[in-house]
């Protein structure tokens, strides 16, 4: 089973659903595929066979009504700071997994320096262990970017499925 980006009426982003629930909002008219110069958004090697009639199944869907979500920044979890990280070293650049990962504090702990979104990024152990308890200043190591809250697409747990679409990244910066 593939999934589809669901996108609101002003094409952001909303989360994934599976294909079969994409299919049946795009059949049900509360729902478009996406259009892309002319080309549908969808997956090429599936197909939902029905009697009489084959359809394409959805890659990326928008729906015809907006729809009001509220946001607010969420308390600090360490995979969605990785997410947000693009599970990259905010130092060195390096690619990041769950065995060389680390949570660095930007002002350090010493230093009266919380556990915040805007004040910790993912870094690589030697990394962390170089910077110790210094600014990123005082260690001449410059961040890759300046901590910021998440956004809801740092929720979405992407390493889930090996089955990306390349429309997606239009929509998904973490996917470019």
């Amino acid at each position: 089973m593939k999934r589809a980006l669901l996108l609101n009426a002003d094409y952001v982003p909303l989360h994934f659903i599976p294909d079969v629930e994409a299919f049946i909002l795009v059949y049900k008219g509360s729902a478009e595929i996406v259009n892309f110069d002319g080309k549908l958004s969808v997956w090429e090697d599936e197909i939902f066979h029905s009697p009489g009639r084959d359809w394409q199944v959805p890659a990326t869907i928008r729906l015809l009504t907006r729809v009001n979500k509220r946001w607010a920044p969420p308390r600090f979890r360490k995979k969605i700071l990785f997410n947000r990280d693009s599970w990259k070293c905010q130092y060195c650049r390096d690619e990041l997994n769950w065995s060389n990962i680390t949570i660095d504090h930007v002002q350090p702990k010493s230093r009266k320096g919380g556990t915040s979104w805007k004040n910790c990024v993912a870094s690589c152990k030697p990394c962390n262990k170089r910077k110790a308890n210094k600014t990123p200043d005082e260690a001449g190591m410059p961040l890759l970017k300046v901590p910021t809250d998440p956004t809801p697409v740092h929720f979405w747990d992407l390493s889930k499925s090996t089955h990306y679409h390349d429309d997606w990244s239009s929509f998904i910066p973490a996917l470019k």
